[in-house]
C-alpha cells in the first residue's frame, strides 16, 4: 500500500477480499458477505482511517446531486466580482436554497463564454451535474 489516501483495493489487498467485498461492506450491502469478513474488513478501515472518495461515490450513483452556475467574470470586476455585494449575496441565497434541497453548489466564474460548454460537458457527462447559467 503506497503512502496517501487509502483505496478500497488496497483494503481488500491486504485482507486477501476482493474489492467489491469491502466496497459492499463500505455500503451497507452484507447479506453475501460473512460476519467475520465484515468485521475484518470493518476494522481495517477504521484503523486505516479510511475516507470515503466523494467523487467516487457520485460517480457510481450517477447522480452528483451538484448544481453548477456560471458567473459571468466581466473585466469591470477587476477579478473581483465575488466581492461585489449583488454577486455575494446571490451566490450565498443560492447556496442556502440548494443545501437546504440536499444538493450541492459548484460555482464557475469566467469571462471566456465559449469555454462554458466544455467545463459544464466535462461534469454534466460524468457526474449528472445541473447547471444554472
Amino acid at each position: 500500500m503506497g503512502r496517501g489516501r487509502v483505496r478500497i483495493v488496497d483494503i481488500a489487498e491486504e485482507l486477501g477480499v476482493s474489492a467489491a467485498s469491502v466496497s459492499n461492506v463500505i455500503h451497507g450491502k452484507t447479506k453475501k458477505i460473512s460476519d467475520e469478513t465484515v468485521k475484518r474488513v470493518q476494522q481495517l478501515l477504521e484503523t486505516r482511517q479510511y475516507i470515503p472518495s466523494m467523487a467516487g461515490i457520485l460517480l457510481a450513483q450517477n447522480d452528483s446531486k451538484i448544481i453548477g452556475v456560471v458567473i459571468n467574470g466581466h473585466k469591470k470586476y477587476g477579478g473581483h466580482i465575488l466581492e461585489d455585494p449583488f454577486i455575494s449575496a446571490l451566490v450565498n441565497a443560492l447556496e442556502r436554497e440548494i443545501g437546504q434541497a440536499g444538493k450541492f453548489l459548484m460555482l464557475k466564474v469566467t469571462d471566456k463564454w465559449n469555454e462554458i460548454p466544455k467545463f459544464a460537458s466535462m461534469w454534466y457527462g460524468g457526474y449528472g451535474a445541473d447547471w444554472l447559467l
